[in-house]
Protein backbone atom coordinates (compact mmCIF):
# COMPACT_ATOMS: atom_id res chain seq x y z
CA UNK A 1 0.00 0.00 0.00
CA UNK A 2 1.46 3.26 -1.12
CA UNK A 3 2.37 5.57 2.10
CA UNK A 4 0.27 8.54 2.18
CA UNK A 5 0.96 12.40 1.95
CA UNK A 6 -1.50 15.40 2.82
CA UNK A 7 -0.11 18.44 1.19
CA UNK A 8 -1.84 21.86 2.36
CA UNK A 9 -1.41 25.15 0.54
CA UNK A 10 -3.67 27.97 -0.89
CA UNK A 11 -1.76 28.02 -4.03
CA UNK A 12 -3.48 25.75 -6.25
CA UNK A 13 -0.34 25.44 -8.72
CA UNK A 14 1.63 24.56 -5.81
CA UNK A 15 -0.54 22.31 -4.44
CA UNK A 16 -0.83 20.83 -7.97
CA UNK A 17 2.68 20.28 -8.58
CA UNK A 18 3.87 19.03 -5.38
CA UNK A 19 0.89 16.63 -5.38
CA UNK A 20 1.57 15.02 -9.47
CA UNK A 21 5.60 15.27 -8.31
CA UNK A 22 4.64 12.96 -5.00
CA UNK A 23 1.73 10.88 -6.87
CA UNK A 24 4.05 10.21 -10.03
CA UNK A 25 6.84 8.97 -7.47
CA UNK A 26 4.10 6.68 -6.36
CA UNK A 27 2.55 8.04 -3.41
CA UNK A 28 -0.88 8.22 -2.28
CA UNK A 29 -1.76 12.21 -2.02
CA UNK A 30 -4.75 14.20 -1.07
CA UNK A 31 -4.45 17.99 -0.92
CA UNK A 32 -6.39 20.83 1.46
CA UNK A 33 -6.47 24.21 0.31
CA UNK A 34 -6.14 25.55 4.16
CA UNK A 35 -5.33 24.68 7.48
CA UNK A 36 -9.10 24.37 8.15
CA UNK A 37 -9.76 22.01 5.00
CA UNK A 38 -7.41 19.83 6.58
CA UNK A 39 -8.26 18.94 9.72
CA UNK A 40 -11.51 18.37 8.41
CA UNK A 41 -10.09 15.78 6.11
CA UNK A 42 -7.84 14.25 9.18
CA UNK A 43 -10.91 13.66 10.95
CA UNK A 44 -11.87 11.30 9.00
CA UNK A 45 -7.72 10.02 7.63
CA UNK A 46 -4.77 10.22 9.06
CA UNK A 47 -1.07 10.67 6.88
CA UNK A 48 1.91 9.42 6.82
CA UNK A 49 3.26 12.65 6.12
CA UNK A 50 2.29 16.04 5.98
CA UNK A 51 3.58 19.22 4.14
CA UNK A 52 1.87 21.82 5.10
CA UNK A 53 2.31 26.11 4.16
CA UNK A 54 3.18 28.39 6.71
CA UNK A 55 1.12 31.63 5.05
CA UNK A 56 -2.79 30.89 4.61
CA UNK A 57 -5.96 32.23 5.02
CA UNK A 58 -8.27 30.98 7.73
CA UNK A 59 -5.61 29.30 9.61
CA UNK A 60 -1.77 29.47 8.91
CA UNK A 61 0.77 26.34 9.28
CA UNK A 62 1.73 26.76 12.51
CA UNK A 63 -1.57 26.77 14.09
CA UNK A 64 -2.51 23.80 11.51
CA UNK A 65 0.78 22.20 12.61
CA UNK A 66 0.12 22.54 16.41
CA UNK A 67 -3.50 20.82 15.93
CA UNK A 68 -2.22 18.47 13.84
CA UNK A 69 0.03 17.43 16.65
CA UNK A 70 -2.63 17.37 19.59
CA UNK A 71 -4.52 14.82 16.78
CA UNK A 72 -1.42 12.92 16.25
CA UNK A 73 1.26 13.47 18.22
CA UNK A 74 3.96 11.20 16.09
CA UNK A 75 2.99 13.31 13.07
CA UNK A 76 5.76 14.01 10.41
CA UNK A 77 5.19 17.33 9.81
CA UNK A 78 7.06 19.62 7.02
CA UNK A 79 6.78 23.22 6.65
CA UNK A 80 7.05 25.58 3.96
CA UNK A 81 7.02 29.24 2.48
CA UNK A 82 8.02 31.15 0.51
CA UNK A 83 9.41 33.76 3.02
CA UNK A 84 13.05 32.16 4.37
CA UNK A 85 12.94 33.82 7.77
CA UNK A 86 14.77 31.99 10.78
CA UNK A 87 11.91 32.97 12.99
CA UNK A 88 9.54 30.90 11.60
CA UNK A 89 11.79 28.05 10.51
CA UNK A 90 12.68 27.93 14.52
CA UNK A 91 8.63 28.07 16.02
CA UNK A 92 7.79 25.53 13.46
CA UNK A 93 10.66 23.52 14.49
CA UNK A 94 10.11 23.93 18.48
CA UNK A 95 6.28 23.21 17.45
CA UNK A 96 7.45 19.52 16.11
CA UNK A 97 8.07 19.95 12.75
CA UNK A 98 10.55 17.56 11.24
CA UNK A 99 11.64 19.85 8.54
CA UNK A 100 11.82 23.06 7.02
CA UNK A 101 11.83 23.98 3.37
CA UNK A 102 11.67 27.75 1.51
CA UNK A 103 10.36 28.25 -1.94
CA UNK A 104 10.99 27.52 -4.70
CA UNK A 105 11.12 24.24 -3.77
CA UNK A 106 13.22 22.09 -5.47
CA UNK A 107 12.30 18.21 -6.75
CA UNK A 108 15.23 16.35 -5.27
CA UNK A 109 15.62 18.29 -1.86
CA UNK A 110 11.89 17.78 -1.37
CA UNK A 111 12.23 13.91 -2.52
CA UNK A 112 14.69 13.46 -0.12
CA UNK A 113 13.15 14.89 2.95
CA UNK A 114 9.85 13.29 2.11
CA UNK A 115 11.69 9.93 2.29
CA UNK A 116 13.75 10.57 5.38
CA UNK A 117 10.66 11.87 7.09
CA UNK A 118 9.07 8.94 6.46
CA UNK A 119 11.54 7.04 7.45
CA UNK A 120 11.72 8.65 10.62
CA UNK A 121 8.13 8.51 11.38
CA UNK A 122 8.08 4.35 10.92
CA UNK A 123 11.28 4.85 13.70
CA UNK A 124 9.17 6.08 15.72
CA UNK A 125 6.69 3.95 15.98
CA UNK A 126 8.85 0.26 15.48
CA UNK A 127 8.82 -0.52 19.65
CA UNK A 128 7.41 -3.86 19.72
CA UNK A 129 5.27 -4.56 22.26
CA UNK A 130 5.33 -7.91 24.64
CA UNK A 131 5.04 -10.89 22.79
CA UNK A 132 5.45 -9.18 20.07
CA UNK A 133 7.41 -11.23 16.99
CA UNK A 134 10.83 -10.45 15.65
CA UNK A 135 10.92 -9.58 11.76
CA UNK A 136 11.51 -12.08 9.15
CA UNK A 137 13.37 -11.55 6.41
CA UNK A 138 15.54 -8.84 7.52
CA UNK A 139 18.56 -10.92 9.23
CA UNK A 140 20.18 -9.22 5.93
CA UNK A 141 19.06 -5.78 6.59
CA UNK A 142 22.06 -3.28 6.24
CA UNK A 143 23.15 -0.01 8.31
CA UNK A 144 23.47 4.00 7.24
CA UNK A 145 26.90 3.44 8.68
CA UNK A 146 28.06 2.02 6.12
CA UNK A 147 26.17 4.00 3.04
CA UNK A 148 27.72 4.73 0.34
CA UNK A 149 30.64 1.38 0.94
CA UNK A 150 31.08 -0.66 -2.13
CA UNK A 151 30.12 -4.86 -1.22
CA UNK A 152 33.89 -5.51 -0.36
CA UNK A 153 34.19 -2.40 2.10
CA UNK A 154 31.39 -4.22 3.63
CA UNK A 155 32.25 -7.27 3.99
CA UNK A 156 35.66 -6.12 5.44
CA UNK A 157 34.42 -4.05 7.75
CA UNK A 158 31.71 -6.77 9.24
CA UNK A 159 34.63 -9.30 8.90
CA UNK A 160 36.34 -7.11 12.06
CA UNK A 161 33.23 -7.90 14.42
CA UNK A 162 32.73 -11.07 16.75
CA UNK A 163 29.70 -12.52 16.05
CA UNK A 164 27.49 -13.74 19.09
CA UNK A 165 24.29 -14.88 19.86
CA UNK A 166 21.87 -14.03 22.94
CA UNK A 167 18.61 -15.66 24.13
CA UNK A 168 15.36 -13.44 24.32
CA UNK A 169 15.67 -11.47 28.03
CA UNK A 170 19.24 -12.20 28.17
CA UNK A 171 21.44 -8.29 28.45
CA UNK A 172 23.81 -7.86 25.98
CA UNK A 173 27.30 -6.53 27.54
CA UNK A 174 29.09 -3.78 25.67
CA UNK A 175 32.42 -5.71 26.33
CA UNK A 176 35.44 -5.17 28.51
CA UNK A 177 36.99 -2.56 26.23
CA UNK A 178 35.39 1.08 26.43
CA UNK A 179 33.76 2.14 23.15
CA UNK A 180 32.35 -1.27 21.90
CA UNK A 181 29.88 -1.02 19.65
CA UNK A 182 27.07 -4.03 18.41
CA UNK A 183 25.72 -4.80 14.95
CA UNK A 184 22.04 -6.07 15.31
CA UNK A 185 21.82 -9.01 12.40
CA UNK A 186 18.80 -10.91 13.63
CA UNK A 187 16.02 -10.15 16.21
CA UNK A 188 15.66 -7.52 18.11
CA UNK A 189 17.05 -5.10 21.09
CA UNK A 190 15.46 -3.32 23.67
CA UNK A 191 16.95 -0.19 25.04
CA UNK A 192 16.93 0.67 28.36
CA UNK A 193 18.01 4.17 30.32
CA UNK A 194 17.45 3.93 33.98
CA UNK A 195 14.64 0.74 33.44
CA UNK A 196 13.02 2.98 30.91
CA UNK A 197 12.58 1.12 27.37
CA UNK A 198 13.75 4.06 25.42
CA UNK A 199 14.61 2.45 21.81
CA UNK A 200 14.47 -0.72 19.98
CA UNK A 201 17.19 -1.47 17.22
CA UNK A 202 16.03 -4.27 14.45
CA UNK A 203 18.38 -5.83 12.20
CA UNK A 204 20.47 -3.45 10.30
CA UNK A 205 20.85 -1.06 13.28
CA UNK A 206 23.89 -0.33 15.36
CA UNK A 207 24.41 0.97 18.82
CA UNK A 208 27.18 2.53 20.71
CA UNK A 209 28.51 3.63 17.32
CA UNK A 210 29.19 7.18 19.36
CA UNK A 211 32.32 5.22 20.56
CA UNK A 212 34.55 6.33 17.49
CA UNK A 213 34.38 9.79 19.13
CA UNK A 214 33.66 9.30 22.47
CA UNK A 215 35.04 6.17 24.29
CA UNK A 216 32.91 7.19 27.43
CA UNK A 217 29.39 7.47 25.73
CA UNK A 218 27.36 4.35 26.15
CA UNK A 219 25.91 4.33 30.23
CA UNK A 220 22.27 2.23 28.77
CA UNK A 221 21.45 -1.48 29.14
CA UNK A 222 20.40 -3.58 26.25
CA UNK A 223 18.82 -6.78 26.38
CA UNK A 224 17.66 -8.76 24.02
CA UNK A 225 13.89 -9.01 23.04
CA UNK A 226 13.75 -12.39 21.11
CA UNK A 227 17.06 -14.21 20.26
CA UNK A 228 19.55 -12.31 18.44
CA UNK A 229 22.66 -12.39 16.39
CA UNK A 230 24.99 -9.65 16.82
CA UNK A 231 28.75 -8.36 15.69
CA UNK A 232 30.62 -6.72 18.29
CA UNK A 233 32.87 -4.25 17.09
CA UNK A 234 36.13 -2.73 19.48
CA UNK A 235 36.62 0.91 19.21
CA UNK A 236 40.61 -0.20 18.46
CA UNK A 237 39.32 -2.20 16.06
CA UNK A 238 37.24 0.38 14.48
CA UNK A 239 40.10 2.53 13.84
CA UNK A 240 42.86 0.27 12.92
CA UNK A 241 40.68 -1.14 9.66
CA UNK A 242 40.01 2.80 8.79
CA UNK A 243 43.86 2.97 9.10
CA UNK A 244 44.28 1.09 6.25
CA UNK A 245 41.49 2.74 3.80
CA UNK A 246 41.87 6.20 1.60
CA UNK A 247 40.41 9.11 3.46
CA UNK A 248 37.67 9.53 1.18
CA UNK A 249 36.00 6.27 2.69
CA UNK A 250 36.72 7.45 6.58
CA UNK A 251 35.17 11.05 5.49
CA UNK A 252 31.95 8.75 4.10
CA UNK A 253 31.89 7.04 7.80
CA UNK A 254 32.21 9.94 9.44
CA UNK A 255 29.69 11.54 7.82
CA UNK A 256 27.12 8.44 8.39
CA UNK A 257 28.23 8.39 11.89
CA UNK A 258 27.00 12.05 12.61
CA UNK A 259 23.76 11.57 10.74
CA UNK A 260 22.79 7.77 13.02
CA UNK A 261 24.00 9.72 16.10
CA UNK A 262 21.84 12.56 15.18
CA UNK A 263 18.42 10.47 14.10
CA UNK A 264 19.02 8.30 17.02
CA UNK A 265 19.00 11.12 19.06
CA UNK A 266 15.82 12.70 18.01
CA UNK A 267 13.97 9.59 17.86
CA UNK A 268 14.86 8.99 21.63
CA UNK A 269 14.10 12.24 23.33
CA UNK A 270 11.06 12.65 20.85
CA UNK A 271 9.99 8.80 22.73
CA UNK A 272 10.77 9.50 25.72
CA UNK A 273 8.91 13.23 25.99
CA UNK A 274 6.14 11.50 25.16
CA UNK A 275 6.32 8.65 27.76
CA UNK A 276 7.06 11.81 30.47
CA UNK A 277 3.75 13.90 29.33
CA UNK A 278 5.68 16.28 27.65
CA UNK A 279 4.01 18.23 24.34
CA UNK A 280 5.58 19.10 21.34
CA UNK A 281 2.88 22.55 21.66
CA UNK A 282 4.89 22.94 24.99
CA UNK A 283 6.41 26.92 24.25
CA UNK A 284 8.29 26.65 27.50
CA UNK A 285 11.65 28.23 26.91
Amino acid sequence: MPRKIMVVDDEQNIRDIISEFLSETGYSVTVAVDGLDALEKVRFEQFDLYIIDIYMPRMDGLELLIKLKELQPLAVVIVTTGFSSIDVAIKAIRNGAYHYLTKPIQADELLKVVESGLEHGLALTEIPGPGSQPESGSETGETPLLRGFNPEQQREFKMIGKIAQYKDGQEIPLGEEPGGMIWVESGRIAVYHNNALIDSLKPGEIWGEECFINTGAVFTKLRAQHDVQLRHFTRRGLIEFFTYQDETLTKRYMINLIQSIYMKWRRSIFRLGLYSGFSPTDKRN
